[in-house]
């Protein structure tokens, strides 16, 4: 079985969370979603795809995959 994929984003001021057990519990999930992003739902405006609408365009990143840089 072929496991999906998504790619890891950089942006301005964020960073990967630097703790790897929520990366990786969060990477287990989107493997178990094909890459839909676990905070997303379907109600909500935008692609639910990760790195999700709100996190691209809104700097809002729920699960926690992205976390703001410390100045």
């Amino acid at each position: 079985m072929i496991k999906p994929t998504f790619k890891i984003v950089r942006k301005e001021g964020w960073d990967l969370n630097p703790n790897d057990n929520v990366v990786n519990r969060i990477i287990e999930m989107l493997e178990a979603n094909y890459g839909h992003c676990p905070c997303v739902h379907p109600e909500r405006e935008g692609h639910d795809q990760c790195p999700c609408t709100e996190w691209l365009k809104n700097s809002k990143c729920f699960c926690g995959l992205y976390v703001k840089k410390e100045k």
